[in-house]
């Protein structure tokens, strides 16, 4: 009776050190050393009382060994048969260990019915394993394959300085704006001056912009930090009823009436669902869990405007809780939802707290949110190609020119600095094609499979998928948020500035791209490097449509908290224009790294990893 305890308790340990192991990223050692701990703790036992050694002991001393092994050498294969031989030697104990007493039997099927179920859902995360293989390993890129950037012929500060300013003057560039259709144009003269052939892709789709918004309790004005785009609008007089405070969802008391709810920021999300770390250069050991807080809140936690629509609310009035007054300030927030057809607006917590006593004293109030619709209203992708020697293959650098602020989005500028640059140098191994996509802010339009240039991609097969005689794509760069300061808010809830520059996110489609981006970085002093992988098919930025074709890829996401501030002044004083130039010289640096290594080194993507990433 002792030993089936025994092996039934084991069994069940074998089993959770499988599941966890499959679960944890980056803990795999330590499930290693536990499993190796039990493994032998159970040869121990079987040894003593047992005068001779059956199968399960050298299904231990198997799986032993393997751990022992995993352990020398990293081998993510050795990891994954580790982790079979303790589902085996778990199934082994709880379902082999003998007979019981005939009163027991109900008993039994019972508990293993319960450890069949533990069973079934360590062997599908370890099937995922397999599939996703989340262990990566550290490569070292040839001694010989060297690149260095020669600061004489990429354009000065000074000169992407003038183009910054020259972005900026087209105001906010919401897809399909006028100034963004007006940056689309300067950009398609600017390579077109430079001797390239734009090809273009046009699109229309249904446009909203706010044009004023306000809301007014006691004929006194509220201040509204910002519209919530695409969520409805009314004439110039607004809506006016009674405010009913409630909660996002739960709208059947706000019929004919204004709801008033509150999203709580989600300061400390539990970063390991989205991201999975790679490495990490110069930069803190551990991914913060603040950064892009409020794109992840809004994502997250939703006002549910679908349902106040369907209830009848005249408008919702949504309160930020958690964030200081100052960062929520001209949030363009959410970016990625469809037309509602309610209006709905942000106040921040101090004149919240205002609109939510309002509320709860039945008072009544109005809610003006004036927006400009067009219909068909026409925006454009398009792209120019640096043609290679390699007729068959290419490299697809590629950013997004929609956005709000200068960082959101001058990737665009760090492109034309980069395509002027190549044209002074050698002719590339590869054809490299330059794309520059919109749709970003339009998402629910644009998206295709994943990001914009998804849409881009479907229409542009040739270019990439390798088929039918088709430039085969070898590798992708992805160019976003350059120069961004960081700024937070502080313990006392105060917005300013840290003194550091933002986290540099960067994803790397497979231990190649990791490896050239830490060579592409290694020489600057100024950079914080995180170096991610794509995780529970969450890849922030537009290189995910590059990732999901299979290209390996490197997409530079720095992510500051005011990435969506569709401010007068464009951010301008969180910009640092000396911190771009050296990330275009990196990228530079990477792209042609990237255009010097063989196709057969470069492979291929690797997939998603899954369950909880490594964040330190």
């Amino acid at each position: 009776m002792r030993s089936k305890c025994n092996g039934e308790l084991s069994g069940i340990v074998f089993l959770l050190l499988a599941l966890g192991a499959s679960v944890f990223i980056g803990k795999e050692m330590l499930f290693a050393v536990l499993a190796i701990i039990v493994l032998l703790a159970q040869l121990g036992i079987y040894t003593f009382q047992r005068n001779k050694r059956g199968n399960r002991f050298w299904v231990y001393a198997v799986a032993l060994l393997t751990e022992i092994l995993f352990l020398v050498t990293n081998e993510p294969w050795m990891f994954i048969l580790a982790i079979l031989l303790l589902i085996v030697a778990g199934v082994w104990n709880v379902f082999f260990a003998g007979e019981v007493r005939k009163s027991g039997k109900v008993l039994l099927v019972v508990r293993r019915v319960l450890y069949g179920i533990v069973a079934v859902i360590a062997s599908v995360f370890w099937i995922v394993n397999i599939y996703a293989q989340p262990i990566t390993r550290s490569v070292t890129l040839p001694a010989d394959l060297n690149v260095e950037v020669n600061n004489d012929k990429l354009d000065s500060p000074t000169t992407m300085l003038k183009n910054i300013e020259i972005m900026n003057s087209f105001g906010s560039r919401t897809t399909g704006s006028e100034g963004h259709n007006q940056f689309i144009a300067w950009l398609q003269q600017q390579v077109t001056d430079m001797g390239l052939t734009v090809y273009r892709d046009e699109y229309t789709f249904d446009r909203w912009e706010e044009k004023t918004s306000s809301v007014i309790i006691d004929n006194q004005e509220i201040h509204v930090s910002s519209a919530f785009p695409y969520s409805g609008e009314t004439d110039s007089n607004g809506v006016t009823g009674e405010l009913v405070y409630t909660k996002p969802g739960e709208y059947e008391d706000a019929k004919g009436k204004i709801a008033v709810v509150e999203i709580k920021n989600l300061k400390n999300f539990p970063i390991a669902l989205v991201m999975n770390l790679r490495n990490t250069f110069k930069a803190p050991d551990s991914i913060p869990s603040d950064e892009g807080d409020l794109v992840l809140t809004t994502g997250l936690k939703h006002a549910k405007l679908d349902e106040a629509k369907e209830q009848g609310v005249k408008a919702v009035i949504i309160v930020w809780d958690g964030v200081s007054d100052e960062k929520a300030e001209k949030q363009y927030l959410p970016f990625t939802e469809h037309y509602f057809g309610i209006p709905a607006v942000w106040v921040n917590k101090t004149e919240g707290k205002k609109v939510v006593n309002a509320a709860k004293e039945h008072k009544a109030g109005t809610v003006i949110l004036e927006a400009e619709k067009q219909e068909h209203a026409p925006t454009e992708s398009f792209y120019v190609k640096i043609e290679g020697k390699n007729k068959k293959e290419s490299i697809i650098v590629n950013t997004h020119t929609d956005g709000v602020n200068v960082v959101e989005e001058d990737g665009a500028i760090g492109m034309l600095s980069m395509i002027r640059y190549l044209q002074q140098q050698e002719q590339p191994e590869r054809t490299m094609i330059f794309t520059f996509v919109t749709g970003h802010f339009r998402l629910p339009e644009f998206k295709g499979t994943s990001q914009a240039t998804s849409t881009w991609m479907q229409a542009h097969p040739e270019l990439w998928d390798g088929t039918d005689g088709h430039l085969k794509a070898v590798a992708g760069l992805t160019v976003e948020h350059l120069g961004s300061l960081e700024w937070k808010d502080n313990a006392y809830g105060q917005y300013g500035p840290t003194g550091e520059i933002s986290t540099e996110f960067a994803y790397a489609g497979n231990e190649i791209m990791e490896a050239i981006w830490k060579k592409a970085v290694e020489d600057r002093s100024n950079t914080r490097t995180v170096i991610l992988r794509g995780h529970n098919k969450f890849q922030f930025g537009e290189s995910q449509p590059l990732f999901n074709a299979g290209i390996p890829m490197i997409g530079l996401i720095p992510m500051p908290d005011y990435l969506l501030v569709d401010s007068a002044d464009r951010e301008m004083d969180k910009f640092d224009v000396n911190l771009m130039h050296e990330q275009v010289g990196s990228l530079l640096k990477a792209l042609q790294l990237m255009d010097r290594t063989e196709t057969t080194e470069l492979g291929t993507a690797d997939r998603y990893s899954f369950f909880l990433g490594r964040t330190k």
